[in-house]
């Protein structure tokens, strides 16, 4: 009798073993593979950027959807910020500008790339306004109907050209740069010392030394930079955004046509 009772025991145990197994392997090995898979998911869904807005550093995960929904508004404002750059636009050209430029501004917030509200983007993009020398030679007339070759300084053709005092709009995409020095460690304009890229986008210049325009490959040189950038952080790489005021502007292009 006792050593049935015993015979029945180690059958109780080994039972359980069998049928508690399984539950331990789920508790165990579930947690792994759904942490896993939302890492996976989080790598391919989102990329961390970079946003300097009127001297803040400020980084975000987004999605690569809203990534290029927030460019796409900001590159439909291409020629509104132009006019806010032009010193010959009239007051009710600028008024109008601002006016559309303020669905880039609200996508900004909406998309928690910068603290600022909507009324302090204005006061800085107003500070850009004022800070862009006119060009000494009032002859020269920025006209986006043009043919756009690949590098264009003033309506000359040139693989090479450049500006001052300046205010910028760049887009770009297959970007590969970086920047030295943030508006974060100097809160000045000229806070980023070098900013340097080369991408197969549209940069457009308006300042001291007239209007450059530069198209397809392109190797850009910055030095001092104050306004809106959106890039990867540490790196400039896969995509670049740009639109404030210059102190220096070097750009070459391969082919000038």
């Amino acid at each position: 009798m006792k050593r049935a009772r015993i015979i029945m025991s180690i059958a109780c145990i080994v039972t359980a073993i069998f049928v508690l197994s399984p539950l331990t392997s789920a508790i165990t090995v579930a947690p792994a593979k759904t942490l896993r898979t939302f890492k996976e998911t989080q790598l391919e869904l989102s990329e961390p950027v970079r946003a300097i807005i009127g001297g803040v550093l400020v980084e975000r995960y987004m999605s690569v959807d809203d990534m290029q929904k927030v460019i796409d508004i900001g590159m439909a404002c291409k020629e509104d910020f132009l006019t806010i750059y032009n010193k010959q636009s009239n007051p009710e050209e600028v008024t109008q500008a601002f006016e559309n430029v303020q669905p880039f501004f609200n996508a900004l917030i909406q998309y928690r790339l910068t603290d600022k509200s909507v009324d302090d983007l204005n006061d800085l993009f107003h500070q850009i306004r004022d800070k862009i020398r006119t060009p000494g030679n009032q002859k020269w007339n920025y006209n986006p109907g043009d043919p756009q070759p690949a590098g264009l300084w003033n309506g000359v053709p040139t693989p090479i050209f450049a500006n001052a005092g300046a205010g910028l709009f760049n887009v770009g995409e297959a970007a590969a740069g970086f920047v030295l020095g943030t508006h974060t460690i100097l809160p000045t304009i000229g806070a980023d010392i070098l900013t340097t890229w080369t991408d197969t986008g549209e940069t457009v210049t308006l300042g001291m030394l007239g209007f450059t325009t530069a198209t397809g490959p392109e190797f850009g040189l910055i030095l001092g930079f104050v306004g809106i950038m959106l890039c990867l952080p540490i790196m400039i790489i896969g995509f670049i955004f740009q639109v404030g005021f210059v102190g220096g502007y070097l750009g070459i292009n391969i082919l000038p046509f």
